[in-house]
């Protein structure tokens, strides 16, 4: 290699991934246009060739939306409909791979034979760009999320509580706030150019590090929706039915969770931020708690460095495909720090736990007692005395084990319900009947 090229020919066996070599793989994203294959496959781009109605087989919804987009200058594709979770974004060889319903190693094949010559040549490594969020953008963004918060009515706080399980004073401490109309922002504002920014209308959540706002989530009423039983439903004006979150152009992930002095031993990590500020707002004295940002969120070198100061993370993804792979991600992890655990949610996700009557303090409180178990630091006794005081007395002792060989119905939602109404049902017979016995 000299000079950041590579000289090989296609048969080379050279930097393989599934035996094919990477020369190839950089080559088929270089010279195959994503935006002429979309078009080929039946897509049909607006003026700025960058969204479009879904041209895949597999999207199973309405079409009507342009819920198809391309980003990252045309390098990579997102479904944000209908789509399959395993198939519904990524680079020019996953769109094949999505369009024809092939494998990896037959798109890149086929899509080696659309590069043309089979001569030496050399091929330049594609290296990404490191995006660098303007300081603009952090600025309108705050003036926004003030503007947001200003707007947090008595409507969207009774969402909130009834279909979130937060309250008002978790609300405010996550800045959440509601935007009352679609904004199609200058994106001189922002740092950027291009096409403008869109403000839809919606629930605004913030993603802030170190105070300064980094990306924004913008939940949207769909149609039937319960959003819609709380602020005006969607309509035509809102565009892009299918489309739940609105996130701004020029966002840049960070982990999502309050900045706080100190922290706690255990952190929770869930895959949305609507269930971390949930852990928050019912375990906030078991547990720190924050979000990956999604299924296929990996850590940065930043993201490492504050992970380092915990005895143990716990990371639960959703129970889907999508979380799988998540799954799979976190095990890799933990050959690297054996602190670092994925451990599966009771429901699909810790929302829909809660909205069945799932109580999420005894679930939680079972694996900090199962990390902290045989601490000596004064402040984490605490802590580990709060998480035995959720578990029945009868069955504290066994609390670690349990948690270690999973519990027989952590898979199941039903059974986990169930389970918890029964420990319940059991914990209140127990103060009621066997304490007054106890003073005979």
């Amino acid at each position: 290699m000299e000079g950041g090229y590579h000289t090989v020919k296609i048969t080379d066996k050279v930097d393989e991934v599934q035996g094919i070599p990477m020369t190839d793989l950089n080559k088929i994203r270089q010279q195959i246009s994503l935006t002429a294959l979309a078009e080929e496959a039946g897509a049909k781009f607006d003026a700025h060739h960058m969204r479009s109605r879904c041209p895949l087989p597999r999207h199973a919804g309405d079409r009507s939306s342009l819920s198809f987009v391309t980003y990252d200058n045309g390098q990579k594709w997102k479904c944000h409909s209908s789509c399959p979770s395993d198939a519904n974004g990524g680079d020019v060889i996953s769109f094949y791979m999505a369009w024809k319903e092939v494998d990896f190693k037959t798109a890149v094949q086929e899509l080696s034979e659309w590069t043309g010559s089979q001569d030496l040549q050399p091929i330049p490594i594609s290296v990404p760009k490191q995006f660098i969020q303007p300081q603009k953008w952090r600025e309108r963004a705050a003036e926004f999320i003030a503007y947001a918060e200003k707007n947090l009515n008595d409507a969207v706080i009774e969402y909130l509580r009834k279909e979130r399980g937060l309250s008002e004073v978790t609300a405010r401490a996550f800045h959440v706030g509601y935007n009352p109309q679609n904004i199609f922002d200058d994106p001189i504002h922002w740092g950027l150019e291009g096409r403008k920014i869109w403000l839809p209308r919606g629930i605004v959540i913030p993603g802030l590090w170190k105070d300064e706002p980094h990306y924004i989530k913008i939940r949207r009423p769909l149609k039937n929706d319960p959003l819609g039983q709380y602020i005006p439903k969607w309509d035509a004006k809102d565009g892009a039915s299918d489309i739940k979150f609105g996130g701004l152009r020029g966002g840049k992930s960070v982990l999502f969770r309050l900045e706080l002095l100190d922290h706690l031993p255990v952190l929770i990590l869930t895959e949305g931020e609507w269930d971390t500020m949930l852990l928050w707002e019912h375990c906030a004295d078991l547990c720190d708690a924050g979000t990956i940002g999604g299924a296929q969120s990996r850590f940065d070198l930043l993201d490492l460095a504050l992970l380092t100061g915990y005895q143990k993370i716990f990371v639960v993804h959703d129970d889907d495909k999508a979380g799988d792979k998540g799954r799979d991600y976190i095990a890799s992890m933990k050959a690297i720090s054996p602190r670092i655990e994925s451990i599966s949610p009771p429901s699909h996700d810790l929302t829909d736990f809660w909205r069945v009557g799932g109580d999420l303090r005894v679930w939680v409180a079972e694996y900090v007692t199962q990390a902290l178990q045989g601490t000596k630091h004064p402040r984490w006794m605490k802590v580990l005395t709060n998480a035995r005081q959720e578990l029945p007395e009868w069955d504290r002792p066994h609390a670690r084990e349990r948690s270690k060989n999973k519990l027989p119905y952590s898979n199941s939602p039903i059974l986990s319900i169930l389970a918890s109404l029964y420990l319940r049902m059991i914990t209140k017979w127990t103060n009621r009947t066997l304490k007054p016995l106890s003073k005979r």
